[in-house]
């Protein structure tokens, strides 16, 4: 974290958590772009072998071949669900929270250190209600992107 020693350093740090925010937003879409396709072949992997043994039950059962193509399939769907999980989902909700947290870290602090450099550097009021606003699109400290 850079030191915010007055009103430029403030405004500098200001828009930097700005593009932190962004990136944060990206990575929250990122994850959500994510989660559709594992939770679909996770679907799969349980309403494939599901049917077959509703079927199975009523009596009118499919052949041996749909039943080890079906199996097979719902197999290769719940490897594809922990594949997503493991390799993508996982790594970039540790991301997401790491970045999450410096940005709203860094933005307390800013929100600490508002009034005492606005009142310091003598700001002007329109500025000081633009920074206020831009403070506030922010999350506070639990966060609110998940």
């Amino acid at each position: 974290m850079a030191a915010i020693d007055g009103g430029a350093a403030f405004l500098r740090t200001l828009a930097a958590a700005e593009r932190r925010l962004a990136a944060v937003q990206a990575l929250s879409a990122r994850r959500r772009r994510v989660r559709r396709p594992r939770i679909a072949t996770g679907s799969l992997a349980v309403l494939i072998p599901g049917a077959l043994a509703l079927a199975a039950a009523t009596g009118g059962g499919p052949g041996g071949v749909l039943v080890g193509v079906g199996l097979a399939v719902a197999a290769l769907s719940l490897a594809a669900c922990v594949a997503l999980l493991l390799r993508i989902e996982r790594p970039l909700n540790r991301r997401f929270v790491e970045e999450e947290r410096t940005m709203i870290e860094e933005v307390n602090r800013m929100r600490e250190l508002f009034t005492h450099v606005a009142e310091r550097d003598r700001w002007e009021e329109r500025l000081k209600r633009s920074v206020r606003e831009r403070l506030s699109r922010f999350p506070v400290e639990g966060g609110s992107f998940r």
